[in-house]
């Protein structure tokens, strides 16, 4: 196998570890989202390159 096949061999499998972490990332942002609303507060998002509140999840 040559040096460019083995590249694209080797970004093809995913590390377990990232995959895991975006998980946990996603997780985490469903559960900022519940104590927000629970505590009527907005999640503080970026949104078109500036920094806002959020108050969507409120319906």
């Amino acid at each position: 196998m040559d040096k460019q096949n083995q590249e694209s061999s080797n970004q093809k499998k995913r590390d377990p570890d990232i995959a895991a972490s975006e998980a946990a990332l996603i997780r985490a942002g469903k559960l900022a989202r519940k104590r927000a609303r629970q505590a009527g507060m907005g999640v503080i998002v970026m949104r078109d390159g500036k920094i806002v509140e959020d108050f969507s999840h409120q319906e």
